[in-house]
């Protein structure tokens, strides 16, 4: 049985409840990193693989001694699907990679790894982190025949770092190949009006976007807002606002029409997020994989580009797009709508589909499409689990958000992530404490053990003391009466003749 460690937040089958993502970061921020990890997993699951999710911890801190020796002696490659992490707010996780990489002997494969940048295209903001781009590039390609990137943009900048063109394989985004190569898009609806169901996804911090989604909101009432990064989740569970977003009108706190009308959610897992945009005519927003998620569900999808990072993408996979830096300009859903045209797409998807099954087999990995490696117990684990619920507002008319929040204070939110029956546990943690849920209950078991010290201590003072009472006449008649005290409930009481005792 082949064994593959593979960085993602968990694996595609293991329910996650909402308080224990986002107290355990178990999906790494964003909800959307679950599609391009779990796409790889299904690729990878042969039935004669077995894959295990590190639960993205080895980048949180530096290794240990001991963790890398542990991969190499338990698994036959490590593989690394990756979004944007050449951007200089990754860079320190990069770091952490790459230390743990160079003492690495099994393969290791990086797929899906992109640069980001502004729509000009320009590195200039990357410079900063170059040598360490080229630590950690260096290092995988000495375990690997090639790098899986986004697109052109990002091959391009490797390049110019001084890495050979053909060692940077461009294959877009894992995600898009979940359904395999005959996916295909198209309308379900001859317009959109002002009752259709809409999905809409936002990137609060784009410039504009606030007044564009507030409009959006007031034109649609059967409009949905999907967020997916963890102030969405925070926002939703607790009603703590973004703290770095100033908007007011984003929704983005308590008071958005959008969140007071509940007509704002989060899903924990892909497939539940698949169901629901399935029921919807139409989606459209900043977020990548908030669209991808509307494709994998046979919806039409607009993505309106904002950075290299989503532009880049939408270029090489033929995605229908727009380019929008700022919003400040009408939009109307109608007109993106009737400017949807997916040929493109859909002729482009067996080549891409191709040339990322190529990269694989090129690095040595084995997949599903091959002769003889279907896996179709994978869509049928993940048809017989059972997935949490999607994340509603506080404001959900029935109550059951805030009964939940209630229930989950009870058990307490600072919890021992060992004993806690939602716990997420870690397949693969090393070390455990890198577990923040691990962290608080070290940090509370230190608290007790300190405490049960003092008691010890404080039991031994009395006990002291108690002696050296006895060592005296007003100690002794003390004692005597306590123990009277104890015998007779306090009804005798021995009087001390004058002047004794002085």
């Amino acid at each position: 049985m082949r064994r593959i460690l593979l960085r993602s937040g968990k694996d595609p089958f293991t329910p996650v409840v909402a308080e224990s993502t986002l107290t355990q970061d178990v999906f790494n921020s964003n909800s959307g990193n679950y599609l391009f990890q779990h796409a790889i997993w299904k690729a990878l699951a042969t039935p004669d693989t077995e894959i295990v999710s590190n639960g993205t911890l080895s980048e949180r801190e530096f290794p240990e001694p001991g963790d890398a020796e542990r991969i190499n002696e338990q698994f036959d490659s490590f593989v690394i699907p990756l979004a944007n992490a050449f951007r200089p707010e990754f860079a320190k996780r990069l770091v952490k990679l790459t230390e743990l990489v160079k003492d690495l002997t099994v393969p290791v494969t990086v797929i899906g790894v992109g640069a980001q940048a502004g729509v000009a295209m320009s590195t200039e903001g990357l410079s900063g982190m170059n040598n360490t781009v080229k630590a950690f590039v260096g290092a995988v390609l000495d375990r690997s025949a090639s790098i899986g990137v986004r697109g052109e943009f990002t091959q391009k900048y490797l390049t110019e770092l001084g890495f050979p063109e053909s060692s940077v394989d461009i294959i877009g985004c894992p995600s898009l190949f979940l359904r395999g190569p005959g996916l295909t898009i198209r309308k379900r609806v001859e317009t959109i009006t002002a009752d259709s169901h809409l999905a809409l996804n936002l990137t609060p911090e784009v410039p504009g976007i606030g007044a564009f989604s507030t409009t959006q909101a007031a034109r649609h009432p059967n409009l949905t807002y999907i967020g997916q990064d963890a102030n969405d989740l925070r926002l939703l569970l607790w009603g703590v606002p973004f703290p770095h977003v100033d908007d007011e009108l984003t929704p983005t706190h308590m008071s958005h029409p959008l969140y007071q009308s509940d007509r704002y959610r989060l899903f924990l897992d892909t497939w539940t997020w698949y169901d629901f945009l399935a029921t919807q005519d139409f989606a459209y927003g900043t977020r990548f994989h908030g669209n991808v998620a509307a494709l994998l569900a046979h919806t039409p999808a607009m993505l309106l580009a904002h950075d290299s990072r989503t532009l880049e993408l939408a270029a090489y996979h033929q995605m229908p797009h727009r380019i929008v830096a700022e919003f400040t300009e009408d939009i109307q859903a109608a007109e993106l709508y009737d400017n949807v045209d997916f040929s493109a797409f859909n002729t482009a998807m067996p080549d891409r589909f191709a040339r990322y099954l190529a990269f694989l087999e090129r690095n040595g990995l084995d997949h599903i499409w091959q002769d003889g490696k279907a896996n179709p117990s994978f869509d049928a684990q993940v048809a017989a689990t059972t997935f949490p619920p999607v994340v509603k507002t506080l404001v959900s008319g029935d109550g059951t958000e805030v009964a939940t929040r209630l229930r989950w204070l009870r058990d307490g939110i600072i919890f021992d992530g060992q004993l806690h029956k939602q716990a997420y546990k870690h397949p693969y943690p090393h070390p455990a404490r890198r577990d923040p849920a691990t962290a608080f209950h070290l940090a509370d078991q230190a608290t007790k053990n300190k405490i049960s010290a003092q008691d010890v201590e404080i039991n031994d003072l009395d006990a002291r003391l108690r002696r050296l009472e006895r060592r005296t006449v007003v100690g002794f008649i003390a004692s005597v009466r306590r123990v009277t005290r104890r015998k007779f409930g306090g009804r005798r009481r021995l009087r001390i003749p004058p002047g004794r005792g002085k």
